[in-house]
């Protein structure tokens, strides 16, 4: 027996962040037709250069943070089906010693 406290896993809370994550990363992943959205509004060829600039380096970074999203995404599914695995085990243990 322990002493401590139980440890209490909220499986919707993982399964409804590992879902935001990935809803997260499909906006991130949707700004391509964004940025090809601006060219065409902006005519002038200096203000298109510097548009060009601003959306490449934020295409670098979005790339980034997308990756950057689906891993920890990835940690949150892998915690969710690591801890329901460890439950239905102790689960299974505890009917065998009844």
């Amino acid at each position: 027996m322990s002493n401590g406290p139980d440890l209490k896993v909220d499986y919707d809370l993982l399964s409804k962040s590992a879902k935001q994550l990935r809803q997260i990363r499909d906006e991130f992943n949707g700004l391509e037709e964004w940025k090809k959205d601006v060219k065409a509004l902006v005519g002038d060829s200096r203000v298109q250069t510097a548009m060009g600039d601003f959306v490449d380096n934020w295409d670098k970074n979005r790339n980034r943070l997308v990756k950057q999203i689906e891993e920890v995404g990835g940690m949150v599914r892998e915690t969710r089906d690591a801890f329901k695995g460890l439950d239905d085990d102790l689960a299974k243990a505890n009917k065998r010693k009844k």
